[in-house]
C-alpha cells in the first residue's frame, strides 16, 4: 500500500454526500514546471494552492459518476438536471454495449431517463418531475436499481433527492440510489468516482458474515461445502476495474494473478447487483488505478477488514512487476512471482528487441490521468525513447511514491484538466516525435503535425506484459508513417494566435488567495 494511504481514514457513508477531493486528499489542478519542483510543492501544500487566471475547459464529475453506475447490470439511470447534462449518454451506451459483448455478457440496452429541467423548474423545484420519472422507470422497466444522478441545477436550488428516495422506497421494488455528483462542487473531476461509490456503498453493498482469511482444517464443526467456500475466499483477489480498461486488459491481469494460484475477480464495473453483494468475500482488494479506487477500497477495508493494494498501475515491465510482487507478498508467494516475472520478462524483451532499435532516440510526450501517464511514460523511457514531458489532469498525493522514482528531476510536468491551448503551447515548443494522450487531445495535437497514439482504449490492450508489447507496437507503427499528421497540419489550422503560442503558460498560473 502507498505510504500516503496509511494516513487516510474514511467512514463517510453516514453522510448524504462524500466530501470533495480538495478537502479530503488535497489536489493540484494548476502547475507547469519540473518534476523535482512538483514533488516538493505537493508535499508542502504549495501545489494545491495554485489556480489559473483563465480556464479554457475542464470536466464535470457527473460524467465520471454516471460512467461507473450506468455500467451495472439491470439498472435504470435518471439524470435530474437540464437536458444538456445527458450529452454523453449515447456514447456511454455504445461503450457499455461494446464492453458487455467483449466480456461475453448478455446484451442489454442502456436505459436512461432525464427530468429535462427548465426555467420554471428552477423557480418551483423539480422534485415532482423526478418523482414521476422514478415511478415511470419502475412501471416500465422493472429494474433492480434506479440510480438518480443529481446535476448542478437541482443541487443549487436545493431539490432534496434523498428525501424523495425515502418517500418512494415502499412504492417501488427497485433499490433507489441517489448520487450527488453536482459538477460545481469540485474542480477535481475525479471527485465523480467518489460520488458514484458513495451511493454504491450506501445502498448496494450490504454487510456480510466474513470468513477468516486462513482455512482452519483442524475444525471438525464445518461441513465440506463450507470448508470449500472458506478456502476459495482465502484465495480470492478482487481486481478493481476502471472505465479506461479494455476486456483485453482484464484478461491479461487475470491471467497473471491466476498464474500465482489465486482466484481473480474483476469488479465493480459491468457487475450485477448480486456480484456487489459478495464484494466483501475476498482475501485482498487490488487497485488498478488509485485515482479511481481509493474511496471504495478504503471504505471496504473499514467495513469488512479487507486489506488493499493501491501502489501502482500495471503498465510496462517495471510497474507490472511491482504490481505482481505486491500481490504475491500478501499471500507469501514471492518465489512463484519471481519465476513468473522472469519468464514473462524474458519473452517480452525478446519480442521488443527489434521495436526498441527503431524507437531508440525518438522523443515522446504523454498526457492524461496522473497514474496512467507516469507509468506509461516510464515504459516508453525504458524502450530508449526520450521523454520530453507529461501532462496530468490533476495531481494528488497518491502519486508521491511514483514521482519520487522519476530519475529525471527536470522532467517537464504540466497539470491541467482540459486546457488544450496550454498543452499545444508546450508541444509547439518541445516538438516531440510522438504524442500519447487521453481521449479528446489527439485531434488537437495532430494539427501540429505530431503523430499520436491513444493512452487507452476499450478495444485495445495496454496493461500487463501483453499490453506492454501492444503499446510499443502502436508507437512503432505510428512513427513508421507520419504522413497523416503532416497532411492534417498543412491543411487544418489551429485556432490559436502566434502570440499565445509564444507566451509562457506559467503567466496564466497564480497562487490562490486565502479565503
Amino acid at each position: 500500500m502507498s505510504k500516503y494511504s496509511d494516513e487516510l481514514s474514511y467512514g463517510f457513508t453516514s453522510t448524504l454526500a462524500p466530501p470533495v477531493r480538495e478537502t479530503r486528499i488535497g489536489v493540484c489542478s494548476a502547475f507547469c514546471g519540473s518534476c523535482s519542483q512538483l514533488r516538493g510543492d505537493v508535499k508542502s501544500g504549495c501545489a494545491q494552492m495554485q489556480r489559473r487566471k483563465f480556464d479554457q475547459s475542464g470536466g464535470c464529475q457527473l460524467g465520471l459518476a454516471c460512467g461507473i453506475v450506468s455500467s451495472l447490470t439491470n439498472v435504470v439511470m435518471i439524470t435530474h438536471s437540464p437536458l444538456g447534462c445527458n450529452s454523453r449518454y449515447v456514447a456511454m451506451g455504445g461503450m457499455r454495449r461494446t464492453m458487455r459483448a467483449s466480456k461475453g455478457k448478455k446484451d442489454e440496452e442502456f436505459i436512461w431517463l432525464h427530468t429535462n429541467m427548465g426555467e420554471l423548474d428552477v423557480v418551483q423545484g423539480g422534485i415532482d418531475k423526478l418523482r414521476r420519472a422514478v415511478l415511470y422507470a419502475e412501471k416500465q422497466y422493472h429494474p433492480e436499481a434506479i440510480i438518480i444522478a443529481n446535476g448542478c441545477v437541482p443541487g443549487i436550488i436545493g431539490d432534496d433527492i434523498d428525501s424523495l428516495c425515502s418517500e418512494l422506497e415502499d412504492q417501488v421494488s427497485a433499490k433507489l440510489v441517489p448520487i450527488h455528483c453536482e459538477g460545481f462542487k469540485s474542480r477535481y473531476v475525479a471527485s465523480g468516482y467518489d460520488s458514484a461509490y458513495h451511493g454504491v456503498l450506501r445502498f448496494l453493498i450490504d454487510p456480510y458474515e466474513r470468513y477468516d482469511k486462513a482455512l482452519n482444517r483442524a475444525s471438525g464443526s464445518r461441513d465440506e461445502g463450507e470448508e470449500r467456500d472458506r478456502f476459495k475466499q482465502s484465495r480470492t483477489v478482487n481486481l478493481f476495474n476502471v472505465g479506461s480498461n479494455s476486456n483485453g486488459d482484464e484478461v491479461e491481469l487475470c491471467r497473471l494473478v491466476h498464474a500465482l494460484g489465486l482466484n481473480p475477480r474483476f469488479l465493480p464495473l459491468h457487475a450485477s447487483l448480486d456480484d456487489l453483494k459478495h464484494i466483501g468475500e475476498a482475501a485482498l482488494n487490488v487497485s488498478v488505478c488509485a485515482t479511481h479506487d481509493d474511496y471504495l477500497l478504503g471504505h471496504l477495508k473499514e467495513r469488512f477488514g479487507t486489506p488493499y493494494i493501491i501502489d501502482t498501475l500495471p503498465i510496462g515491465v517495471k510497474n507490472t512487476g511491482i504490481w505482481l510482487r505486491k500481490i504475491a507478498e500478501y499471500f507469501h508467494l514471492e518465489d512463484e512471482a519471481e519465476r513468473l516475472i522472469a519468464i514473462e520478462t524474458a519473452q517480452l524483451e525478446e519480442a521488443l528487441a527489434p521495436i526498441k532499435e527503431r524507437l531508440k532516440g525518438k522523443s515522446i510526450f504523454v498526457g492524461g490521468g496522473e497514474t496512467r501517464i507516469l507509468t506509461t511514460a516510464e515504459f516508453f523511457h525504458s524502450l530508449g525513447m526520450k521523454l520530453l514531458g507529461v501532462k496530468a489532469h490533476n495531481v494528488d498525493r497518491f502519486v508521491e511514491d511514483i514521482l519520487e522514482n522519476v530519475t529525471d528531476g527536470e522532467l517537464l510536468i504540466e497539470v491541467a484538466a482540459g486546457m488544450p491551448a496550454e498543452e499545444l503551447n508546450i508541444l509547439s515548443k518541445l516538438k516531440p516525435d510522438l504524442y500519447c494522450g487521453h481521449v479528446g487531445a489527439n485531434g488537437w495535437v495532430t494539427r501540429l503535425g505530431i503523430p499520436t497514439i491513444p493512452l487507452f482504449g476499450q478495444a485495445f490492450n495496454f496493461m500487463g506484459y501483453s499490453g506492454a508489447f501492444e503499446l510499443a507496437r502502436k508507437a512503432d507503427k505510428s512513427l513508421q508513417n507520419t504522413n497523416f499528421a503532416r497532411n492534417i497540419s498543412r491543411n487544418v489550422e489551429l485556432p490559436l494566435s502566434e502570440a499565445w503560442l509564444a507566451s509562457d503558460v506559467n503567466d496564466n498560473i497564480k497562487e490562490r488567495e486565502s479565503a
